[in-house]
């Protein structure tokens, strides 16, 4: 009789152990997000690149300018990009639909402008050798020719107005892979192992911390070494 208990006892248990997981799993459970992506005259655009949070996904529209993708819960903003119309951007807020319709004005956009004025990360294909960072003779001259808010003088980096009043000093925060390096070690590293480069400025740098990231914050992204 005792051995009949504990057996149902252990039975019970089990279920009470799978709906606490299965209910997890729901929480982290990805939603599946269609929708059709158009221009102004209604006509289906073939090869939009879908963004998630500013980061590129492998999810392209069809040729009837349709495109599906699973989105985790926590997403927060969708886009739709294509070089000929440019890039639209809604908020997300768990919607099952999300379609776009590139509206009369809008402009092509170009990968550059993509990554350095708006910050979106495009992820590289092995068939893509163009990578426009290694047409630049150091990390210094994308900095000047790229970034209108930065200026390079004398060897050294000014964004913005660049001095704060805290500390005297002009010099920008720099951060290669999360790790703080001067201005003057960025001569050692290659543009051909450069992935990604951001410029922070104003009140975004708070986050960051420190006297230096009031002048602003350089976050570069080096390409992971195989």
């Amino acid at each position: 009789m005792l051995i009949m208990n504990l057996k149902i006892i252990l039975f019970f248990l089990l279920i009470l152990c799978i709906n606490v997981i299965s209910g997890q799993n729901d929480d982290k459970e990805k939603i599946r997000v269609t929708g059709v992506v158009k221009d102004i005259n209604n006509n289906p655009i073939k090869g939009a690149i879908i963004f998630v949070d500013s980061v590129e996904t492998n999810t392209k529209t069809n040729r009837k300018g349709k495109y599906k993708i699973f989105l985790d819960p926590n997403s927060k903003k969708i886009a739709a990009y294509a070089p000929e119309h440019g890039l639209l951007s809604c908020d997300y807020s768990r919607e099952k639909i999300a379609s776009f319709i590139f509206r009369d004005g809008s402009k092509p956009l170009s990968v550059e402008d993509m990554v350095v004025k708006m910050h979106y990360v495009m992820i590289p294909r092995e068939k893509d050798n163009t990578n426009w960072y290694s047409k630049y003779s150091s990390i210094l001259d994308i900095l000047e020719q790229r970034f209108p808010s930065v200026r390079v003088i004398d060897g050294r980096i000014v964004i913005g107005k660049g001095i704060n009043v805290l500390n005297t000093s002009s010099d920008p925060l720099i951060l290669v892979d999360d790790q703080r390096i001067d201005t003057e070690q960025l001569s050692y590293i290659s543009t051909n192992d450069v992935k990604h480069i951001k410029v922070v400025r104003g009140s975004e740098t708070a986050i960051y911390g420190g006297l230096n990231a009031a002048n602003g914050v350089i976050i570069i992204t080096l390409k992971k070494q195989i």
